[in-house]
């Protein structure tokens, strides 16, 4: 609720404090005193754009600043919370609009953005009347009326359960659609990975292969000098006249008949003899080596090529053996899950599916409950319409599902092809060309729009193109009674009282008064019928002071004040008591008319 509007610099108010009431708050003066500039200075803090001309002339800027109670908003409390704006009780809202342009938003102190203070502020007031506010000129607004009065917003009813399934089926179809539409690419993916399994198999690596083979191919390039150093070796050993183990031998008898008459010696002599045994050995192996060793061309070829091939697929899968190995137990790995996939893709249709199921029954029964509530809320708006001087309108609420484009095969994922496009339950104008498909939103699957023909015999047509400023405030005023404990806290109606007066304006001052029992209202008025209605009323008016400059001035009138104001609306400015009588008996009745 508005408690509290400061104005400062602002068109022709130099500075101006109003304090609100929780009913109806009602404001009346002369055209052109400034009573629209109220109205202007709310839409500031609604969001409007922000312009220069509504600074006040010689000065470089212009404030206005707005107080709320929004303890009984949770949903604005969730919005500030999101913008990282502290959140209170009351709620403080600041625009400054410098003539140099530069415009500042202040949400509880804390500079804020023109999105973050459209998104709090449309939840706490709606502009009716003469305003670009005005919900029933946007057509998207009419499924949120309806769905309101029908019941189907309430926490857990079939609106959240609606975009709770759409939700899932969203989720649903994108993890599908993910696999199908990338079925291709998977399978080249799955081409290559084979490929590369396959290729490394084919090689047969073995761990520590590598340096083996470097190890034969060091050999191998040396098998001359190896066989040389052999022969030589053998040669000397055993082979050549006087060789080492000739010599030896020859050392060897002596030392061990020496041995017998000396027990010192028998150790070295048992030495030398070991010795010799070994070097004979030695020699022997030599021998046999020095036959096998020679060239070979084609073997060292063969080693060649396998430290190529190691080479080559360590350039493409990692360096080494053991990297080569771990990347073929990834692939061979990826290749298993690539292979599961057609299982998880018929898993995830039937999940799919079966989400598209549970949206179509919601969305099913989301539009018969629709279809139920428009006509109770045709019924309602009627009955209301008449008592507010439109007793020949007719109102009609369609209720249309929405076809999805293409829907042969080329339309929207969202489209539910598998629904009829006659939802159960049917509704005002409700159907679709024959065979078209539904398509589904987070609202269901359908549209909603009001239609008015404002005089009797007339066709009805969208209300939002035909109906004028004054019939769109009575309509609203309609709905409002009719979706009472639905709205947003504060409405104000600019000139709601366009073309009636008499009786009918007396009906639309008791109307506003039953708003005002259940939300704040604000409303300028030029009958004095209406203003009678009020709970707080504001007389707006402008003069011209000594030095020359026009201000414009907003008082709130005591019951004495009241009765003069409204005598001034019924007799203009030549009060008599007879109009401060009959004043006085509009006040009295529109007390006596309780809510």
């Amino acid at each position: 609720m508005l408690l509290e509007l400061r104005i400062k610099n602002f068109a022709i108010i130099e500075r101006l404090e109003l304090g609100f009431g929780p009913a109806l708050n009602i404001f009346t003066g002369e055209t052109g005193a400034g009573k629209s500039i109220v109205i202007d200075a709310i839409s500031l803090i609604l969001g409007d754009r922000a312009s220069a001309d509504l600074i006040r002339t010689d000065t470089d800027e212009a404030e206005v600043e707005a107080l709320f109670d929004i303890s009984g908003a949770p949903w604005v409390a969730d919005v500030l919370e999101s913008s990282g704006i502290d959140v209170a009780d009351e709620l403080i809202i600041k625009r400054v609009v410098q003539r140099a342009g530069r415009n500042r938003v202040y949400i509880n102190g804390s500079l804020a953005t023109l999105v973050t203070l459209s998104e709090v502020a449309r939840s706490l007031i709606d502009v009716y009347g003469q305003s670009e506010h005005q919900s029933l000129a946007r057509t998207e607004e009419h499924i949120e009326l309806l769905d309101a009065f029908a019941g189907l917003t309430v926490p857990g009813g079939l609106r959240e359960q609606m975009a709770l399934a759409y939700g899932e089926l969203r989720e649903r179809r994108a993890e599908y659609e993910a696999i199908v539409s990338g079925a291709e690419e998977l399978a080249k993916r799955k081409e290559r990975l084979g490929y590369e399994s396959d290729e490394i198999a084919d090689a047969a690596l073995s761990a520590g292969e590598t340096e083996e083979l470097k190890g034969e191919k060091e050999r191998l390039d040396n098998a001359g000098k190896i066989k040389s150093a052999v022969v030589e070796a053998q040669n000397g050993l055993y082979a050549d006249n006087g060789a080492i183990v000739e010599r030896l031998g020859r050392l060897l008898a002596p030392l061990k008949e020496a041995a017998g008459f000396d027990p010192r010696l028998k150790g070295s002599a048992e030495s030398v003899e070991e010795a010799l045994y070994g070097l004979e050995d030695a020699a022997n192996t030599l021998r046999d080596l020095a036959d096998s060793i020679g060239e070979e061309p084609e073997r060292l070829e063969s080693v060649l090529d396998r430290l190529d091939l190691i080479s080559r697929l360590s350039k493409k899968y990692g360096p080494g053996i053991d990297a080569i190995l771990e990347h073929k137990a990834a692939v061979d790995a990826e290749l298993e899950r690539l292979d599961g996939l057609e299982t998880e893709t018929v898993s995830l249709e039937a999940a799919l599916e079966s989400a598209k199921e549970q949206a179509k029954v919601i969305a099913e029964k989301l539009s018969k409950a629709r279809a139920e509530g428009a006509l109770r809320l045709k019924a309602n708006v009627e009955r209301e319409l008449a008592d507010l001087g439109m007793g020949g309108a007719l109102f009609d609420v369609s209720v249309e599902v929405v076809i999805a484009k293409g829907t042969d095969g080329d339309g929207p994922s969202d489209a539910l092809n598998d629904v009829s496009n006659n939802a159960p339950g049917g509704g005002p104008n409700k159907g679709g060309p024959s065979g078209a498909l539904p398509r589904l939103g987070p609202k269901g699957f359908d549209s909603v729009y009001f239609l008015l023909a404002p005089n009797a015999g007339e066709e009805t047509k969208p209300l939002a193109r035909i109906a004028s400023g004054g019939e769109l405030s009575r309509i609203m005023l309609a709905l409002k009674r009719a979706t009472i404990s639905q709205t947003v806290p504060t409405l104000v109606f600019d000139e709601v009282d366009a073309g009636i007066g008499g009786a009918t304006a007396q009906a639309v001052g008791a109307k506003l008064k039953e708003v005002g029992a259940a939300q704040q209202v604000i409303c300028i008025t030029h009958l004095p019928q209406i203003a009678a209605f009020s709970q707080k009323h504001f007389a707006v008016s402008k003069e011209e002071r000594e030095d020359g400059r026009t201000v414009s001035s907003v008082v709130e009138l005591e019951e004495a004040g009241k009765v003069e104001q409204i005598s001034k609306m019924l007799g203009g400015l030549n009060v008599t008591e007879t109009t401060r009588k009959h004043a006085t008996e509009l006040i009295e009745a529109a007390v006596g008319r309780g809510v």
